[in-house]
């Protein structure tokens, strides 16, 4: 196998490898750098596309499973942001939160599978394949959908917390408190 036919497995490989790093870490509550959060959803979002844009578009009843994957993992990734415990450092403005290693393996795991099964069905030349491969999308697009979700919902609520400190700051700065405002 030369270079050449690697190269379409380079950006996934990219992504495995960083999500990998990521969930080897310890897993403390971790400061939420709010300007940065769009970083690990829009590489998530590629790795996927890339995926899925390597195969030829799907049929209705396909392209039906993928739309519910999507809708089912988003909705997941968003109450999930409800069980992560948020605090604030009113000393520093810090918004930190603790995460898991849930999400980020389930995506390194969906994405070895779909370029594990899709390079044994070439290898081995199967047909009855196709349906693995499209249940792996389905399962990527899936998760990559709750992270993307779970993305946006920690930027709201980090974003809420952020709001509601820098108002106590002003207010305390310009003596409300003091005179019960």
């Amino acid at each position: 196998m030369g270079w050449h036919a690697l190269a379409p497995y380079l950006v996934p490989l990219l992504v495995a490898a960083i999500l990998l790093r990521r969930v080897m870490r310890v897993q403390k509550p971790r400061t939420i750098r709010v300007e940065r959060l769009w970083i690990f959803p829009a590489l998530l979002l590629a790795a996927t596309m890339l995926s899925l844009g390597r195969e030829k578009f799907p049929g209705i009843w396909i392209l039906a499973l993928f739309l519910a994957s999507a809708g089912l993992g988003a909705a997941i990734g968003w109450f999930r942001v409800h069980t992560l415990e948020f605090s604030l450092d009113a000393e520093s403005g810090a918004v930190s939160a603790r995460a898991t290693r849930l999400g980020a393996l389930l995506i390194f795991g969906l994405i070895a599978l779909r370029y594990g099964a899709e390079l044994a069905l070439k290898k081995l030349g199967l047909n009855a394949g196709a349906n693995l491969v499209h249940a792996s999308d389905a399962m990527l697009i899936f998760s990559t959908s709750m992270l993307v979700a779970r993305g946006i919902h920690t930027w709201i609520r980090a974003r809420a917390l952020l709001d509601v400190n820098r108002l106590s700051v002003a207010r305390s700065a310009s003596g409300l408190e003091d005179r019960g405002g």
